[in-house]
């Protein structure tokens, strides 16, 4: 792969909001996203040199103005090459300016459209090598994206200050998707209408498809001492506004709550027409208060219900087809047993500033067989946010967002408390950084040395609650992410004989920790150092030691196995997903479980290690250097 380096920061003397028009917007996000996931996994393309730049200049046509940063040169297999400009990157992000320059082999410049440029990309034999047939099936995901990010921009305005919204502000706000991906909001088999019903980015609110089904057609399970069929008459019960039937079903009958954009998909099975003919389950149709979409699409919350809900969706968002499968639910259930335990209060003890919220118990219809039918299956999550008026806590990709207008909402953050309280930007930032790492990143790190526990806590899993704009409170969620090390297996059995079964998430270290390294650091910390990098409010070389530094105290201090910071602060080179080959090979990657990983994975430079180099060569003696 190609490192990219970073370049000098703008420093901004104050938040500037520019005017610009969702197409705009959203060709900038469409742009940035594409971009940031192929130059991570191409080692093709390369910045002009300052000759080459200067050379080039007075022929740029009239639209192409890259003012400062960098002209990155994209060449295609054709012998012509794309140019973009780059006003500032980091090694883990590149900031995107459009439009597109075509520089023809014949060394003609013309500025090109956005579908035009990623057209080329994805058709390239060298930059997108694969099957033209796959090539097809992104560009065409690709372009469903850009749509859908447009939509999104001219719908929707963004909230005020992130330590202002409340939990389903936080989980909306999300506008473009994945930082780092070419298609984060490609949606296969949904249509316009439905986004803007179901989607968290479209502000998505709906009444759930209610059903009475008989006790005798489900599969009810529950990892707590709870039975799942009370949570689900204590959901009904909490809406007023459902009729007296679903609040008090007759003997014998439960309240099952369908997402509905599943419900007519699971209506016409002929497994449930039997159902419905003999009398076994009774659809009553789409009934009581909303709920909102979170930022996960599937998962729903509603003020007034005692739990949060996840669906099985029949449809393909990203690389994934969102029907659930059996090992998901079921990593649920162990992780709430686990939790309701001697394990679960000790991590109380310990990491008092960490919560997280269990998926206690699932239901699903039987299938023929009398096994549960995985696209029927709802799984019930705890919830805690019952309280409209109360702030946060907020979605770390939420939070983190670049946008070409005004700053991200992190960045806002630190510029609201220096404009409140005066001082240095950059060292507020610094600040944020130090603060999120101690409240967010240590238990995870600790919890995993300690306990062998790892959570794939990436940017849409890992919710913060701030006080004055300021990490204070960790929240996790998805237990469908969870896994534990073989190493620490036989300790954690003790405690829940069954660990690990029919759950596919017991790995080796070297697969759990190069899975954390992914979703951790560089999907989550790299990219809430890229946001400050990018907002022009820290170096680059700042913040990476600030994380540096945090490593080796937190190696030095740890109270378990520390061969995973060994791996962050040593080994040459840390994992990456790679989200552009995943989406290129059309892999369901949601497939793949302990024993491997049906998503592409790549390595990249670990960028601490020429900090460590430069602080071990300052602290020679000139004698000895």
């Amino acid at each position: 792969m190609n490192q990219l380096l970073p370049t000098k920061r703008i420093v901004p003397a104050e938040p500037q909001i520019l005017p610009m028009s969702a197409a705009a917007l959203a060709g900038h996000s469409a742009a940035s996203a594409f971009l940031n996931a192929l130059l991570r996994e191409w080692d093709g393309w390369r910045p002009l040199g300052p000759a080459e730049r200067s050379a080039l200049e007075p022929n740029l046509p009239e639209g192409f103005t890259p003012e400062g940063g960098e002209i990155l040169t994209l060449p295609l297999a054709s012998g012509d090459a794309l140019l973009v400009h780059a006003p500032a990157r980091t090694a883990f992000r590149v900031a995107v300016g459009l439009p597109f320059c075509l520089l023809g082999r014949d060394g003609s410049l013309r500025t090109v459209p956005l579908a035009t440029a990623l057209s080329l990309l994805v058709t390239d034999p060298v930059a997108s090598a694969g099957e033209p047939d796959l090539q097809m099936k992104l560009l065409q995901r690709v372009v469903d994206s850009h749509l859908a990010v447009e939509e999104a921009f001219r719908l929707r305005t963004p909230p005020g200050l992130a330590s202002d919204w409340n939990f389903q502000e936080g989980e909306q706000a999300l506008t473009g998707g994945h930082a780092t991906h070419p298609n984060p909001r490609s949606r296969d088999g949904l249509d316009l209408e439905e986004a803007r019903r179901f989607a968290p980015d479209l502000g998505g609110r709906f009444p759930l498809f209610w059903c009475l089904a008989h006790r005798s057609v489900l599969v009810l399970a529950s990892g707590t001492l709870i039975p799942a069929e009370q949570m689900l008459r204590s959901l009904a019960g909490s809406d007023p506004s459902l009729p007296e039937t679903l609040r008090q079903p007759e003997d014998g009958f439960v309240p099952l709550p369908w997402h509905p954009f599943q419900a007519p998909k699971l209506l016409a099975r002929p497994e449930v027409i039997t159902l419905i003919r003999d009398g076994w389950l009774k659809p009553l149709g789409e009934l009581g208060q909303s709920f909102a979409a979170t930022g996960s699409f599937r998962g729903v919350h509603a003020w007034h219900a005692p739990s949060m809900l996840k669906f099985s969706l029949s449809l393909r968002l990203t690389n994934s087809r969102r029907t659930l499968a059996g090992k998901e639910v079921e990593r649920g259930l162990q992780l709430a047993e686990l939790l309701d335990g001697p394990i679960g209060a000790a991590l109380t003890e310990d990491f008092p500033q960490v919560s997280i919220l269990r998926e206690p118990a699932y239901v699903a219809l039987k299938d023929r067989e009398g096994e549960a039918l995985e696209e029927s299956f709802v799984v019930l999550r705890d919830n805690p946010f019952r309280n409209a008026a109360a702030p946060g806590p907020v979605m770390m990709a939420s939070l983190c967002e670049q946008r070409p207008d005004r700053p991200s909402p992190l960045g806002a953050l630190v510029l609201a408390r220096a404009a409140r309280e005066g001082g240095d930007t950059e060292a507020l930032a610094e600040s944020w950084l130090q603060t999120f790492l101690d409240v967010a990143i240590h238990p995870l790190l600790e919890i995993r040395a300690r306990y062998g526990l790892l959570f794939g806590a990436h940017q849409q899993n890992m919710t913060i609650a701030l006080e004055e704009g300021w990490p204070a409170h960790l929240w996790l969620r998805d237990c469908q992410g969870t896994g534990h090390l073989t190493t620490h297996h036989d300790m954690l059995a003790r405690h829940l004989p069954d660990i690990g079964k029919n759950a596919g998430n017991v790995l080796s270290p070297e697969l759990g920790d190069g899975l954390f390294c992914y979703y951790v650091i560089v999907n989550n910390v790299m990219s809430v150092i890229a946001t400050l990098v990018l907002d022009g409010l820290i170096s680059e070389e700042r913040a990476n030691r600030c994380l540096l530094a945090f490593l080796e105290r937190e190696k030095a201090q740890s109270q378990g196995d520390t061969s995973l910071y060994e791996f962050l602060l040593n080994r040459p080179s840390w994992v990456s997903k790679g989200n552009y080959r995943t989406s290129l090979s059309n892999v369901n990657e949601a497939s793949g479980d302990g024993s491997g990983q049906l998503a592409s994975f790549l390595e990249i430079p670990n960028p601490l290690l020429a900090l460590k180099r430069a602080a071990d060569t300052a602290s020679q003696t000139p004698e000895t250097v």
